[in-house]
């Protein structure tokens, strides 16, 4: 038989360092985990509104009608096509910012101040000053473009279903790419500068460089931040819901938007949550298929690689 004394003399450490751990576990499983699990039971019901209670389990009718519904499926592809785009145009724009600060030049400092600045700002205060540029009769956009004899008359950017997509991807751009920038900008200079001089001193042109000694070792700093920013494009509501409100004709209308308006317009909190967890496979699918795709590449094909 187990003496009890003994047994917390010998553990008091594991004991109390559980203690000190166990509210924050509480505040995780509210949190987080007590959502979720509750989101994937009412996935497969209809639940009551009035009663906050289920009303019925309906098995997979939720996803049948999601897979079946062709603005679902166009959210999906916008919402998609939006996380890639964000994803490389923030990266390709802030890697070359981030070489651009890596220089010694006058003023760098007061440059970094201003780049960091969009991060600052809260998206929705960054979503009315975009709506605000690209408004049809005062928007600094139009006037510009009508200064300078681009366009004859003043254009409703928000009006065109692509056209808004695109304005709401450039204010997302926008401010993501302080954080992206800052990760490069450290990438940058924590690389060895030897390497550099050798292949210049080899003869060694500048795109050489680039192509063979920057970019290659830049991948692994690269590559998980095009992954999270990925998954934070594929949550963008603030922006969508200031600018648009998925509009128009449903053309702005990402799958995160979507399920924002099954839960809190039409109020099929079913619906919302089959939507949700198709929103995290996808995010799921996303994150691990480049990372299971390196492991099985070094896996059975690195050592004969770098033989």
């Amino acid at each position: 038989m187990i003496n009890s004394k003994s047994f917390f003399y010998k553990n008091k450490e594991k004991i109390l360092a559980f203690l000190m751990v166990l509210p924050s576990l509480f505040v995780i499983f509210f949190t987080y985990l007590y959502p979720a699990i509750f989101t994937f039971i009412i996935s497969f019901a209809e639940f009551d509104l009035i009663r906050l209670s289920i009303k019925k389990f309906v098995g997979f009718k939720n996803f049948n009608y999601l897979f079946s519904s062709y603005f679902f499926q166009g959210s999906v592809i916008r919402t998609i096509y939006f996380g890639l785009l964000i994803c490389f145009s923030t990266a390709i724009i802030s890697f070359l910012i981030s070489l651009l600060l890596n220089e010694n030049f006058y003023g760098k400092t007061f440059l970094r101040v201003v780049v960091v600045l969009p991060w600052a700002v809260p998206s929705v205060v960054s979503g009315v000053l975009w709506g605000q540029m690209f408004h049809a009769d005062i928007g600094f956009l139009n006037a510009l473009l009508f200064k300078i004899g681009l366009i004859q008359e003043y254009k409703i950017w928000l009006a065109e279903p692509l056209t808004a997509l695109h304005v709401i991807a450039i204010s997302e751009i926008w401010k993501a790419t302080p954080f992206m920038t800052l990760f490069f900008l450290a990438g940058l200079q924590s690389l060895p500068t030897d390497t550099f001089e050798a292949a210049s001193v080899d003869g060694a042109n500048l795109f050489q460089r680039t192509y063979h000694i920057l970019i290659p070792l830049m991948l692994p700093i690269a590559i998980p931040l095009m992954l999270v920013q990925f998954v934070l494009a594929m949550k963008a509501f603030d922006t969508i819901f200031v600018l648009t409100r998925g509009g128009p004709g449903g053309g702005t209308t990402t799958l995160n938007y979507f399920i924002y308006q099954e839960a809190f317009e039409t109020f099929n909190l079913g619906r919302a949550s089959a939507a949700a967890y198709v929103l995290l496979i996808i995010t799921f699918a996303v994150v691990v298929v480049p990372i299971l795709t390196r492991f099985i590449f070094n896996r059975y094909w690195g050592n004969n690689y770098e033989k």
